[in-house]
């Protein structure tokens, strides 16, 4: 993995996420590719007890708002999350997610870790109660500010780190 260090923030530089915005683009973003990545391996023979292993798990970055320091979802990202619904509705009907909150660095690790899970259970909470999304389809994780996609060092920066991630699990 490359790190890239700014000053003393490190930051994994092959974290790139895709960020949809529509129900076709999360479709499209969150559909495995087709590979013969077994037979690529060596691997033609499945061994008992080992699983296949994705190299990439399609996963993509939701910018979605909060009120600060809290995880009350804000208007502003409800249409994104209807997309997303939308998507899970009708091209990704059979899918299951892992909902993955991520903060920036103000604050300490621990009430980031906690803020983080707090918000992936928001967004699961909205796609569930307010948009008849199955509980069974969703699971949910927080990584707090381990994960940056991006600097701390500036709003910006801070801003791309403060998201969620929907990741396919099957």
């Amino acid at each position: 993995m490359l790190l890239l260090i700014l000053g003393a923030n490190t930051y994994a530089a092959d974290t790139i996420l895709n960020f949809p915005t529509t129900a076709d683009g999360f479709i499209q973003h969150l559909t495995p590719k087709a590979s013969n990545s077994r037979q690529a391996k060596g691997l033609d023979k499945p061994k008992k007890g080992i699983a296949v292993i994705e190299e990439d798990q399609p996963k993509v970055g939701a910018l979605i708002l909060f009120d600060f320091d809290s995880a009350n979802i804000k208007t502003e990202s409800y249409a994104l999350l209807n997309e997303f619904a939308k998507a899970l509705k009708t091209g990704l009907k059979q899918a299951k997610f892992e909902i993955i909150g991520h903060t920036d660095n103000v604050g300490t690790e621990p009430y980031n870790l906690g803020l983080s899970i707090q918000r992936a259970k928001a967004v699961k909470d909205f796609l569930v109660k307010g948009l008849d999304i199955e509980t069974e389809r969703l699971e949910i994780t927080g990584y707090g500010e381990t994960k940056p996609i991006d600097s701390n060092a500036t709003e910006v920066g801070r801003a791309q780190n403060r998201r969620v991630e929907f990741m396919r699990l099957n």
